[in-house]
């Protein structure tokens, strides 16, 4: 296969050519001649073209397929303009049917050596290796396409701080929108339900794990919290997932690091006065990957409510740029919150542990209830608290929704309960949190 321009100006191209619809070998050869007047471009082959089943997408009918290759002066992207062009002659119907019928495909499969990322284009053709319809007619045309690359099993995988930057860099430079999602790994369905969000919503996803220092107080879990990094790629490779980004401590605080993000009054209480240090250390390591990725969107779970709230007071301040996205809470078949923590604890605590949610849904259900007095919720989400023995309360509070700023005494006309509750020894530290109006929150994307 002639992988280099022979000059400056044409470089080798193989298009993948099919049809199911109507007269298939018509429309193919149609577009053919198409493409040998069309200046820049000379046809210098064609394959031998082949009947086929289809490949997903609804009942249909058995292709005809094959593969032309091209010298064209012709960028990549004004190529596959007019290759679309060429469909939409032909009577194709862009309606959004994934893998549907049509009268005319045209491919791009090989632009030279060229590879490229972008919203519209990726080269080699994403699937290329994985369709014998397509290497056939490559064959025909004298390729060897042992040599072709193969899509990568699963996410790129990044280290260095720098490879990750360019790397996403390069997808918006490409026009892609980058989805991100950070995580401390130990991944779960929960973390699952930010990717696949993430997935529908952008054309890339990235996906950190970093088990960060600087969020852990001196008598936590930083050592023993759960790295289970061969188990966490293959949930991201289910999950559709781009790149992973999995620096070392010392790729991300390199010797001479001292900055810290500290924020402001929604860090201040709950787990801020119960850890101190830790928003500021929550603050600077997004602040850091915000900077590396600079996302189109970046995508957090609402278990963690008060970490949201200082994440989004951090893009405002500091004019962040992107969408940060609050998704659902997902929830074991008890109620209990998922979490990377939750493999901490021991049968007998895990049972108890459904103390959490049990008590944040007495509160709602007395709030649908008509009760209203922001005590006497407190006070029934209390009750339920206290008659678990294993539980050890660190706080219960009934806040705002949104900033969770603090709620006054008497009537609230809305709010959400927040909760931890330790269990066992080492002690888990457990959270979880509702809304008392009973929104569909935390349903799973």
């Amino acid at each position: 296969m002639q992988q280099r321009w022979a000059d400056r100006d044409e470089v080798d191209v193989y298009l993948g050519v099919g049809a199911n619809e109507g007269d298939r070998e018509a429309a193919i050869r149609t577009a053919i001649a198409a493409l040998a007047v069309t200046p820049g471009i000379a046809v210098v082959r064609v394959s031998r073209l082949r009947e086929t089943e289809p490949v997903g997408g609804p009942p249909q009918g058995r292709y005809l397929n094959g593969a032309v290759h091209l010298r064209t002066a012709l960028a990549p992207h004004a190529l596959l303009e007019l290759c679309k062009a060429l469909e939409r002659a032909a009577g194709r119907r862009f309606d959004g049917v994934r893998n549907g019928p049509r009268p005319l495909d045209l491919d791009l499969l090989l632009y030279g050596d060229r590879e490229l990322d972008t919203r519209d284009l990726t080269l080699p053709h994403p699937r290329l290796a994985e369709r014998e319809f397509v290497l056939a007619p490559l064959r025909d045309l004298g390729v060897d396409v042992a040599v072709i690359p193969r899509p990568v099993a699963g996410p790129r995988v990044f280290e260095e701080p720098d490879a990750f930057a360019a790397w996403c860099d390069a997808r918006r430079r490409g026009g892609c929108e980058l989805g991100l999602v950070p995580t401390m790994g130990a991944l779960h369905d929960g973390h699952a339900s930010l990717m696949r969000r993430a997935r529908a919503e952008c054309e890339r996803v990235a996906v950190t794990i970093f088990v960060n220092p600087l969020q852990f107080g001196a008598h936590e879990d930083l050592d023993r919290y759960p790295r289970t990094f061969a188990a966490d790629l293959e949930l991201c490779r289910q999950a559709g997932v781009d790149a992973v980004f999995a620096p070392r401590v010392d790729a991300m605080y390199p010797p001479g690091f001292c900055s810290r993000v500290a924020v402001g009054r929604e860090a201040e209480t709950m787990e801020g006065a119960d850890r101190p240090g830790h928003f500021a250390g929550v603050a600077t390591v997004v602040a850091r990957l915000w900077s590396l990725a600079r996302p189109d969107r970046s995508y957090y779970g609402r278990k963690d409510a008060q970490q949201v709230a200082v994440l989004r007071r951090l893009q405002r301040d500091l004019g962040l740029s992107g969408a940060l996205v609050e998704c659902g809470i997902v929830r074991e078949p008890d109620g209990l919150a998922m979490s990377s923590r939750n493999r901490y604890l021991a049968p007998a605590d895990r049972r108890a542990a459904t103390v959490l949610h049990r008590s944040l849904r007495a509160a709602r259900d007395a709030f649908a209830g008509g009760q209203h007095d922001r005590d006497a919720l407190l006070a029934v989400a209390r009750a339920v608290l206290d008659a678990e023995p294993r539980g050890r309360l660190d706080y219960l509070e009934l806040r705002d929704e949104g900033d969770l700023a603090p709620l006054p005494a008497g009537r609230v006309p809305r709010g959400r309960m927040l909760c931890a509750v330790r269990f066992g020894e080492p002690p888990t530290r457990l959270l979880d949190n509702l809304s008392l109006r009973g929104a569909d929150e935390e349903e799973p994307w």
